[in-house]
């Protein structure tokens, strides 16, 4: 007997008629242009940002900083990786014409150069592009451990990674901050599997660039996460131990000198609370609250998801950090997926937008917006999570 009616009766001939939710229908809509105007957008700023300037001049790049110190730790030894005037020597051979002026100084931790050694054989622009697609690939892996949602929603997270300017302009200096994102990512997903000692080890990694995880394993140790923080501790106490044994004396006293050259450039701390309170005092204890608010949070959310704690502790580097520059806003990527894999209040996630926007549009509309958009996100991140809705069946 036939159906008596209704939105699913049989249809003339015997066939139930399938019926389609119109706001799924728009919903897929939706997400196809936002994904086209993704992939439109960030194709185009890919090739006036990475393709074009990498194109015109391979080596106008961070990278090559890090293969003048191997260079230089291969032909006159690591003691004088961190010399200036080696330095200049090695970077007027490779760029001749260009200025070498305060920015370009190579005053990354040993490690960074020494994982370009084996590259060397290749020259520069070789290590260079090897590098970048490394950095894709990272890019790429870290997204597939830690991006929540469906597979439609997976897809649209990385085309927006992809696209987002601070993650071009990462890509644009040949930068080890998406290898950073993946190092965080990874000790993410080994944690969650129950391997806490071999994720610490992984965020070792970071020790390219420190600063852009700097509080996470002090933030998991006050949750209680302690196993990671030992093994990122020991990791890195190794590796610092390593590096002072092979550049030495001499070698350590020249790297104090090029940091506290460091810290007189405005440029360094532009993307900082110092763009609003100034370089002096008042910013650093601004952040000391910040970090102190973000470990306060760490006991909070001590029951939490991992995935919380993990956002909580990128979020507090972020605005810990006394040296950060645009392209470092790219772990925030990380951040994202990991806050987005909990319950939350449709306006918390929302707010993110204003982060977005804020690093999209950063040298226009200066770091403030970006900033607030962080504290915020910082605050929320700090308190307990609400609690999640209860279901018609729970209740």
């Amino acid at each position: 007997m036939r159906s008596g009616g209704g939105n699913n009766a049989d249809g003339p001939h015997g066939r139930r008629r399938s019926v389609e939710d119109p706001r799924s229908r728009l919903t897929n809509v939706g997400a196809v242009g936002l994904g086209w105007f993704l992939v439109l957008g960030g194709g185009f700023i890919a090739w006036s940002v990475i393709v074009f300037p990498l194109h015109r001049q391979i080596l106008d790049n961070d990278l090559t900083l890090a293969y003048i110190g191997a260079r230089i730790g291969i032909e006159h030894g690591w003691s004088h990786l961190y010399s200036l005037s080696l330095q200049h020597q090695m970077f007027v051979q490779l760029r001749p014409g260009a200025g070498f002026n305060d920015g370009e100084r190579f005053i990354s931790p040993p490690p960074s150069a020494w994982v370009l050694v084996p590259l060397t054989i290749f020259g520069a622009a070789a290590t260079i592009e090897v590098w970048l697609v490394a950095s894709v690939v990272a890019l790429v892996a870290a997204w597939w451990m830690a991006a929540p949602g469906s597979q439609r929603a997976r897809v649209l997270w990385l085309i927006a990674a992809m696209a987002w300017y601070p993650v071009q302009y990462s890509l644009s200096l040949a930068q080890p901050d998406l290898v950073v994102l993946l190092a965080a990512a990874a000790c993410w997903k080994l944690a969650e599997k129950g391997r806490p000692y071999l994720a610490g080890v992984v965020l070792g990694v970071s020790v390219l660039k420190p600063q852009l995880t700097l509080a996470l394993p002090v933030v998991l140790l006050v949750a209680g996460r302690w196993r990671i923080a030992a093994a990122w501790a020991v990791t890195v106490g190794v590796l610092a131990i390593l590096s002072i044994l092979v550049i030495g004396q001499q070698g350590l006293s020249d790297y104090r000198g090029l940091l506290s050259e460091a810290e007189h450039v405005a440029n360094n701390r532009y993307f900082t609370p110092a763009y609003v309170f100034g370089a002096g005092p008042l910013s650093y204890a601004v952040q000391a609250i910040l970090i102190a608010g973000g470990l306060a949070g760490a006991y909070v959310n001590r029951h939490s998801s991992l995935a919380r704690l993990f956002a909580l502790g990128i979020v507090t580097s972020t605005l810990g950090a006394t040296y950060w520059h645009l392209q470092d806003y790219a772990i925030l990527a990380g951040a994202v997926w990991l806050f987005w894999r909990d319950p939350a209040p449709a306006w918390q996630r929302w707010w993110l937008l204003v982060v977005a926007f804020g690093g999209e549009l950063a040298w226009p509309l200066t770091p403030l917006p970006i900033l607030i958009g962080l504290t915020v996100w910082l605050a929320y991140l700090a308190l307990p999570p609400a609690p999640a809705p209860r279901t018609a069946e729970a209740r």
